[in-house]
């Protein structure tokens, strides 16, 4: 139900996965996000997950011990094609990997982050609201007084600034040059204050 989510939030933009690799793939990249992160929160509707959030606050001895087991497993998978990548997967995947670092370098300073939010298209209105808001009480009880996010222009990353972030960072991102070939995509990173929240 949690890859049916996210597939149903970002399928525009990482198609050439979902239709030219094994489904255990996006399985494997949803459980390293849910290991590198400190908190998945879910939300269902009728015993079902419809939305997800995993956040990040900050990252423990034990949470990096998982996350690197989890990511020597899918090294392991892609090494040895056990994620039957067609090729233009296969390019997509490795290019997203490399434009994500972008992410990384340009990250301001903060030791809450969300990682991913997703929720099912159908189910919208109300979903990403109750999940950031128990993902920042969590924030706020941890002592910390500032969260971030990145998103990009391709996803509802003015659902962010309706909820109060504001924007720190823009640049280009190519990550989805194989699946948006067409559109000029900006990176972005949110910054929200807790205590003006």
């Amino acid at each position: 139900a949690v890859s049916e989510c996210f597939v149903s939030s970002f399928y525009h933009n990482v198609w050439p996965i979902v239709d030219g690799a094994d489904p255990r793939l996006i399985k494997d990249t949803l459980l390293m996000h849910h290991y590198i992160g400190s908190k998945t929160l879910v939300a269902e509707v009728d015993g079902t997950v419809r939305g997800i959030l995993v956040g990040l606050c900050p990252m423990d001895l034990a949470a990096l011990g998982r996350s690197l087991a989890a990511a020597t497993k899918m090294l392991y998978r892609l090494t040895t094609g056990r994620y039957r990548l067609n090729p233009l997967a296969k390019k997509h995947l490795y290019q997203s990997y490399w434009s994500s670092l972008a992410y990384v370098y340009r990250h301001p300073s903060s030791r809450a982050e969300t990682l991913l939010l997703a929720s099912q298209k159908e189910y919208r209105g109300g979903i990403g609201r109750a999940l950031m808001d128990a993902w920042l009480a969590e924030v706020r009880s941890s002592g910390f007084p500032n969260a971030t996010v990145g998103t990009d222009s391709t996803v509802s990353w003015d659902f962010y600034e309706r909820y109060g972030y504001r924007r720190v960072r823009e640049f280009d991102f190519d990550g989805y040059k194989y699946s948006l070939p067409a559109e000029k995509v900006k990176g972005y990173i949110y910054f929200i204050d807790l205590g003006q929240k």
